[in-house]
């Protein structure tokens, strides 16, 4: 079948694996965007608002669902764990995700007056968003069997043909609700087709032996993991559920518009790091520092060049860019725009620092940062939001982002130097 071997042709497996993560990357990262391209123009800015809030809870509660495992899956170099434990730990995380979202919309629909449409557009929104979970534990296997481009090919095929079928779907039948039930059952049926056509090559070389009590000790393990990523998309959401509380739809639509190039930069920093986490993870294990930490420093230099680039363009025709893309004069956004941007510099840089800690196996200490920052957004959110509007919102994720860095290096010092003392432990 045609199809099939080019999903597992084993040619040039680097470079595919470059392009093609880089292109499922930016269709996952652009997901949202170009859906709310089309329902802006097909529905209005209500709708799009809601959406845009449906979107931002669906990829809180994915954080329960992908339980933060990623990048612990593919840097388990030593086989801790078999697939088969990875994957019925997904079973189990991927039914909490679904039932944490359906009590959230009870609670905070009744507490906010939601709509019975827009309380459903949240929890299908979430049963979309599972499909991805499901598909990561799959292509974290791939990755770490050093074939992240046939997992590329697989999200980036899936990806695509769910975002032309919900676009076509809204010019149809112009209802979100409708076509986003259409668009679950239809991503859910790319996930089995191009698994089916993507798994062969693992058949034989994974172990099918499985442990319910390694599945318990993963969970357990990549809990502070699995909190931390909770409470980073928490904190980095945290202006858009103040909004929700407190302003309306139609402003909760334009600072989703005016916030959607905050995750380019996160975007194209992982198209350059993401390929190398398991280089690194091969560094640490081998005690090889010197070059550990060159790699670390050349990525925040990375992120620093692209924010700086993100910010000069922005200035210069953000504004005009977005007013057309969403069909919204967005003129009066400008300066919350670029703070904005260079919160997402923040951004990419706390999930730089996150991902080292982690490859460090320090992933415990993280729940401490995320819980402070957490806290201080909890407190600050709805306070800031509903005397400064959006204004307030944007420097709000600023700060927050700023917050995570700062404890982040300083959780990253604590782990060379307990390293450092462990080694000399044994000497």
């Amino acid at each position: 079948m045609r199809l099939e071997r080019f999903m597992i042709k084993p040619n040039h497996i680097e470079k595919d694996s470059f392009l093609w993560n880089m292109a499922g990357s930016m269709l996952l990262a652009f997901q949202s965007v170009i859906m709310l391209m089309v329902l802006t123009r097909v529905l209005g800015l209500a709708d799009a608002g809601i959406f845009t809030i449906a979107y931002a809870n669906a990829n809180l509660f994915l954080t329960i669902g992908k339980y933060g495992m990623r990048n612990f899956q593919v840097s388990d170099v030593k086989g801790q764990f078999t697939f088969y434990e990875y994957f019925l730990s997904r079973i189990i995380t991927v039914f909490l995700m679904i039932t944490v979202s359906i009590v959230y919309v009870i609670y905070v629909g009744n507490k906010n007056g939601y709509s019975t449409e827009k309380s459903l557009v949240i929890i299908w929104m979430s049963l979309f968003k599972a499909v991805d979970a499901f598909e990561d534990i799959f292509h974290g296997m791939y990755q770490q069997k050093g074939r992240l481009d046939a997992a590329g090919k697989a999200m980036t095929l899936r990806l695509g043909v769910t975002i032309v079928f919900f676009s076509l779907g809204l010019l149809v039948l112009k209802n979100l609700l409708v076509v986003l039930i259409f668009a679950t059952f239809i991503t859910g049926v790319l996930l089995i087709v191009f698994l089916r056509l993507s798994y062969k090559p693992f058949e034989q070389i994974i172990e099918k032996n499985f442990s319910i009590y390694n599945v318990l000790k993963m969970i357990k393990i990549c809990f502070p993991l699995f909190l931390g990523s909770f409470l980073s998309f928490y904190i980095g959401n945290a202006p858009k559920y103040a909004i929700d509380s407190v302003l309306n739809d139609e402003l909760q639509a334009c600072y989703g518009f005016i916030a959607m190039p905050v995750f380019v930069i996160g975007l194209l920093n992982n198209f350059i790091f993401n390929p190398m986490i398991y280089k690194m993870s091969i560094l640490w294990d081998k005690g090889k520092k010197n070059e550990f930490i060159k790699k670390i420093i050349i990525q925040i230099m990375i992120i620093i060049g692209i924010t700086s680039v993100c910010v000069v363009g922005a200035y210069l025709f953000g504004i005009p860019i977005l007013s057309i893309l969403y069909n919204t004069d967005l003129s009066s956004f400008k300066s919350e725009l670029l703070t904005l941007l260079l919160g997402g510099g923040f951004l990419a840089l706390s999930g730089l620092l996150v991902t080292v800690i982690t490859i460090m196996r320090f992933q415990n200490s993280l729940m401490f940062g995320y819980m402070i920052v957490s806290i201080l957004a909890y407190v600050l959110s709805k306070v800031v939001v509903r005397r400064y509007s959006i204004s307030g919102a944007a420097v709000l994720y600023a700060v927050l982002m700023a917050a995570l860095c700062l404890t982040f290096f300083i959780i990253l010092g604590y782990g060379f130097k307990k390293k450092e003392v462990l080694n000399e432990e044994k000497d």
